[in-house]
């Protein structure tokens, strides 16, 4: 009995169509796959950034709690900061007891803080304390929890990144793999003489 081969010109044609996907494959479907590889690695270092601004953000706000506790804590000895000093050529203020420069100080730190909570704060005194640290806290929690969920961004994008690579390396041995067993067909065409 024997075997009847098909023509080489057919092994040749079908070599051919394979090596020609496997061309497909690669420059297509990969690149492709590369270009979302690439969005998701972005995106995952635009996360990285927003993360350490949030940390930022949070260590500011606790040395303007300090800077509170500080301005309070002269304020409850009775002792205004050193820019109320007679040195700085200032006379106090008959309504407040306070120099003008020491007003000025006051409204730009209750401005600062106002920007930094995100919120309008009561007055600058010692019975307003508790409310106003409760807000700069609040402020932190709001960071720490805005941190957490971009965290949690950053783990899906990392499996993505390992879906996506899994992906590659199958497209990419199956491209292979059609290229070589279509170099077989091509060559079979002279083995068969």
């Amino acid at each position: 009995m024997k075997i009847h081969w098909p023509p080489a010109w057919l092994l040749v044609l079908i070599g051919l169509v394979l090596n020609i996907l496997a061309i497909l494959l690669s420059s297509i479907v990969l690149e492709d796959l590369g270009s979302q590889m690439s969005d998701l690695d972005e995106q995952k270092q635009e996360n990285r950034y927003s993360i350490q601004l949030a940390w930022n953000r949070v260590e500011t706000l606790e040395r303007k709690k300090e800077l509170l506790t500080l301005y309070f804590s002269n304020d409850l000895r009775g002792q205004a900061p050193e820019l109320n000093s007679p040195l700085s050529g200032q006379t106090p203020s008959p309504l407040s007891g306070q120099t003008p420069l020491f007003e000025a100080l006051e409204r730009e730190l209750s401005r600062q803080l106002s920007d930094w909570v995100g919120d309008e704060l009561p007055e600058l005194q010692v019975t307003h304390l508790h409310q106003i640290m409760s807000l700069i806290e609040q402020a932190q929690k709001e960071q720490r929890e805005y941190i957490d969920e971009v965290y949690l961004q950053n783990l899906t994008i990392n499996e993505g990144l390992v879906s996506l690579d899994k992906r590659i390396a199958w497209y990419r041995s199956i491209g292979l793999f059609l290229q070589v067993f279509g170099l077989a067909l091509i060559l079979a065409r002279d083995l068969a003489r």
